[in-house]
């Protein structure tokens, strides 16, 4: 049976792999929480989800199009005086069920693409400076990362809710990146020590 979605074609991720429509599913569940306008969803993007998955203002936009288009959601145009009026977006029934068929639907294995790691793999051909190099500002890109996943921890787990179960999970996925990024911050440093000693000796 075809599914809703599999008429759309599959979105991309930052680094240009096909993403099995993930985007299209993020923002249903976005919209499962409450009904948004784009620019609310791309808030919470930039706000809380960037860390684990990043999207642009032309593919939220698009996906919503696409999403509205497939039935699974609706939209409101909300007039408004002293502002541009709001296309405000809610999840259809279709929408809810094609998002909750995702959730049961295994995780598939996932082989990332890494500019840094596929570099520095091959950096023996080069010279240690120019590793460090690189290495400093892998180590510069994860603090940032790590900064902004406290931030937001700390701000989510200081509001209040009237859905504790969906904020258990949303701080569960900060966790999870938040040692990933302090595990990768230790091996940099690590990587760079031991490179700094070389060269000064």
């Amino acid at each position: 049976m075809q599914k809703p979605l599999d008429t759309l074609a599959d979105d991309e991720d930052s680094k240009g792999a096909p993403a099995r429509n993930t985007l299209c599913y993020l923002i249903l569940g976005l919209l499962w929480i409450r009904p948004m306008s784009g620019y609310d969803i791309k808030q919470t993007f930039d706000r809380a989800i960037s860390s684990y998955w990043n999207a642009g203002n032309s593919q939220i936009y698009t996906t919503l199009k696409n999403l509205h288009k497939a039935k699974l959601v609706d939209a409101e145009v909300i007039v408004q005086t002293s502002r541009p009026n709001r296309k405000v977006y809610r999840l259809t029934e279709l929408g809810r069920a094609d998002l909750t068929r995702w959730l049961q639907e295994d995780v598939p294995e996932r082989f990332s693409k890494d500019e840094f790691l596929s570099k520095l793999f091959f950096c023996g051909a080069a010279s240690d400076e120019v590793a460090l190099v690189h290495l400093r500002e892998h180590r510069d890109s994860l603090r940032k990362q790590l900064e902004h996943v406290e931030r937001v921890r700390r701000e989510y787990s200081a509001r209040s809710t009237r859905r504790p179960y969906v904020l258990e999970y949303q701080l569960l996925v900060g966790e999870f990146k938040e040692a990933e990024l302090r595990a990768g911050i230790e091996v940099t440093e690590r990587a760079i020590a031991r490179l700094e000693q070389r060269i000064q000796s």
